[in-house]
C-alpha cells in the first residue's frame, strides 16, 4: 500500500485520471432511483483517495480553475445578455438575484451561529447551493491573496478547507433540493402535473418530426399538367398533420434535371422527385401518375448541418414558427442552448440569439434553411484554438492587475481564473454576433466543459481529502446543519417567490428554482410534470446563477470574520 501511495504521490497527472474514471463509475450509481452523477462520483473517490495525505500541485488546480471558469464563462454570456434584455426572460434574472440574496443571508447568518469562519463559510456557499464554479472562484481568490485568511493558516490549507466545506454540505445541497423541488408544489396546493397540462394546453401541440422519404413518380395524369411547381407544392402542404414540410427535390424532363422554382411550369411526362413524411406520398400514384424506381429519380443529396440562430427575424419566436415556415425537406434533430438540450418533444419554446440547431435533409433544402436560420457552421470537427487562447491569456492577465485599497491590494475581477470567466462570458456573447470567432466544435466544446469540470473537481477533492477528517471534526454537524439550512430556505424562498411574486405557472417555476439551484436532476422534474416544461424554463437561470452565486461567494469571503 505504501508504494501504491507513493506512486500516485510522484504521479499527480495519472491520479487524476483515475479519479475521473472511478468517479464516472460511482456516479453510475443510484440512490432511490437517482443517479449520483458524474461530480458527485468524483468527488466521492476524490475524498477518499485524498485521505491518504497526497497533495495536488498548485499550477494543476490553477490550471483547472481556469480552464472550467472560461468554459462556465462562454455559456453565462449570452444567457446573462438574455435575461438582461429580453422582458420575457428578465423574470429569471429577477428570481437569480433575490435568490442569491436569501443565500447570502442565509450563510452570514449561519456562520454567526455556528461560529464559521470565511474559509469554512466560502465553501458552505458552493455546498449547499451545488455551485461548482462558486469554488473555483472563491479558490482563486484565497491563491491570488485577495482574501484575508485566518490568522496562521497558508493559502494551500484555506484552499483545502474550502473544498472540505463544500464537500460536507454538498450531497444535501443536491439531493435535499430533487426532494424540495419535489415537495414545492404541494406546499402551494397545486399538482404539478395538472399545471404542466395548462401549459402544454395553452402552447401548440407537439409535433412528431418523422424525417422524410424519397419517392418519384412520372407526370402523366392531368390534375397538375400546366401546374407550377409552388402550387403541387402548397396542395401536397395541405394534407400535412406532422413530419417534415414536404419538398419538390428535382424534376427530370427528358433526361435533363431543371432547376426547381416555385413558378416552373410542369409538363407531361416529367419525372418528380418528392421529400416529404411517408403519409403525404400515399396518394402519388393517384395524382402524378406511375410511380418511378430508377435510381437517377431517386438521386437526392443528402446533408446535416450544424446552425446558428443569428437571424434577428426568428430571436423570440417559437420554434414550431420557424419550422412549419421553413422548414421544407428536413427534419430536426435536436436544438441545444447554452450547452443544455431542450426537449424534443416541445416546439414551443421561444428561440433566443446563439441557439444551436441540428437538421438534416437534402442537401438544398439545408442550404435554404441554413440561410433562413443565420449561420452555418461549416466545419463541425473544428475549434478556433487561437482566439480562444488569446481570450483566456489576455482576460486572466487583465484578472491579475490590482488596485489599492486601505493598504490592500484587491484585483478587481478576483484573480486570474475569474478575469478567465469574464473572458469566457465576452467570447460567448461575440459567438451569438459572430459565430465564426472563437468557433469550438459541438463534440470539443462538451469534451472541454466535461473534461475541465471533472479534473477542477478531482484536484480539489484529492487536496481536500487530507483536511476532511479535521474539518469535521471542528465543524461537522454544524456544518452539515448549516448546509441543510441554507439549501432548503433557498430553494422554498426562491419557489415561494417565484410562485407568488412572479406569477409563474407551477411547472415552470419547478424548472426555473432547479435552475436558479443550479440543480441536475431537471429530468425528475419533468418525470413529475409529465410534460417537457419544466426543462424549456431551465436554461436561463441555470446559467446566470453561477454568476449570482459567485457573487455571493466571493462577499462571504470579504466580509466573515
Amino acid at each position: 500500500m505504501e508504494a501504491l501511495i507513493s506512486f500516485a504521490r510522484e504521479n499527480v497527472v495519472i491520479l487524476l485520471f483515475v479519479v475521473i474514471g472511478l468517479g464516472y463509475l460511482v456516479g453510475k450509481l443510484k440512490i432511490a432511483g437517482i443517479g449520483l452523477g458524474p461530480t458527485t462520483g468524483i468527488l466521492i473517490v476524490g475524498l477518499v483517495i485524498g485521505l491518504a495525505q497526497i497533495e495536488v500541485p498548485e499550477i494543476i488546480k490553477g490550471l483547472t480553475f481556469t480552464i472550467y471558469l472560461f468554459v462556465l464563462g462562454t455559456m453565462v454570456g449570452p444567457g446573462l445578455v438574455r435575461v438582461l434584455t429580453s422582458k420575457s426572460a428578465f423574470k429569471y434574472l429577477v428570481m437569480c438575484v433575490f435568490t442569491a440574496v436569501v443565500a447570502g443571508v442565509s450563510v452570514y447568518l449561519m456562520a454567526l451561529v455556528f461560529g464559521l469562519n470565511n474559509i469554512v463559510a466560502g465553501g458552505l456557499t458552493a455546498g449547499a447551493v451545488t455551485t461548482s464554479a462558486v469554488l473555483a472562484a472563491a479558490q482563486g481568490a484565497v491563491f491570488s491573496g485577495s482574501v484575508q485568511l485566518p490568522e496562521g493558516l497558508a493559502p494551500s490549507d484555506a484552499g483545502n478547507i474550502l473544498a472540505s466545506a463544500y464537500a460536507i454540505t454538498y450531497l444535501y445541497g443536491t439531493f435535499g433540493l430533487i426532494i424540495l423541488i419535489k415537495l414545492c408544489p404541494t406546499l402551494v396546493g397545486a399538482d404539478i402535473a395538472k399545471e404542466a397540462a395548462k401549459l402544454d394546453a395553452v402552447g401548440s401541440v407537439p409535433q412528431k418530426r418523422i424525417a422524410p422519404s424519397v419517392r418519384a413518380w412520372r407526370l402523366e395524369l392531368p390534375k397538375y399538367i400546366g401546374s407550377t411547381a409552388g402550387e403541387l407544392v402548397k396542395n401536397v402542404e395541405k394534407r400535412r398533420e406532422e413530419g417534415a414540410l414536404p419538398s419538390l427535390e428535382q424534376v427530370i424532363r427528358n433526361g435533363e434535371r431543371l432547376s426547381v422554382t416555385d413558378d416552373l411550369v410542369l409538363a407531361k411526362d416529367d419525372i418528380l422527385t418528392f421529400l416529404a413524411p411517408s403519409h403525404l406520398l400515399m396518394r402519388g400514384n393517384e395524382t402524378l401518375g406511375p410511380e418511378v424506381a430508377e435510381t437517377d429519380a431517386l438521386a437526392v443529396d443528402m446533408a446535416s448541418a450544424e446552425l446558428v440562430l443569428t437571424n434577428n427575424a426568428h430571436v423570440g419566436r417559437r420554434l414550431s414558427e420557424l419550422l412549419n415556415e421553413h422548414g421544407y425537406g428536413i427534419s430536426l434533430e435536436r436544438v441545444v442552448r447554452l450547452g443544455t438540450e431542450m426537449p424534443k418533444d416541445d416546439e414551443d419554446f421561444e428561440l433566443i440569439a446563439g441557439d444551436v440547431l441540428f437538421v438534416f435533409g437534402s442537401a438544398r433544402c439545408v442550404s435554404i434553411f441554413a440561410d433562413e436560420v443565420g449561420y452555418e457552421v461549416t466545419n463541425q470537427m473544428t475549434t478556433d484554438l487561437m482566439n480562444t487562447s488569446f481570450f483566456i491569456a489576455v482576460f486572466a492577465a487583465l484578472g491579475t492587475i490590482t488596485v489599492t485599497v486601505a493598504g490592500i491590494e484587491i484585483p478587481p475581477l478576483g484573480g486570474s481564473a475569474m478575469g478567465a470567466m469574464f473572458g469566457g462570458a465576452i467570447l460567448g456573447w461575440l459567438r451569438t454576433r459572430s459565430p465564426s470567432m472563437g468557433s469550438v466544435s459541438a463534440p470539443a466544446a462538451t469534451a472541454l466543459s466535461d473534461l475541465g469540470l471533472s479534473l477542477f473537481i478531482a484536484a480539489v477533492a484529492i487536496g481536500a481529502g487530507g483536511s476532511l477528517i479535521s474539518t469535521m471534526q471542528a465543524f461537522g454537524v454544524n456544518l452539515l446543519i448549516a448546509g441543510a439550512f441554507v439549501t432548503t430556505v433557498c430553494t422554498i424562498s426562491c419557489f415561494f417567490f417565484g410562485h407568488f411574486i412572479m406569477r409563474l405557472n407551477v411547472a415552470e417555476n419547478a424548472g426555473a428554482t432547479t435552475g436558479v439551484m443550479t440543480g441536475v436532476a431537471i429530468a425528475e422534474v419533468c418525470k413529475d410534470a409529465k410534460s417537457s416544461a419544466p426543462a424549456v424554463a431551465f436554461g436561463l437561470p441555470g446559467a446566470v446563477s453561477s454568476l449570482t452565486f459567485i457573487v455571493v461567494g466571493l462577499v462571504i469571503l470579504a466580509i466573515v470574520p
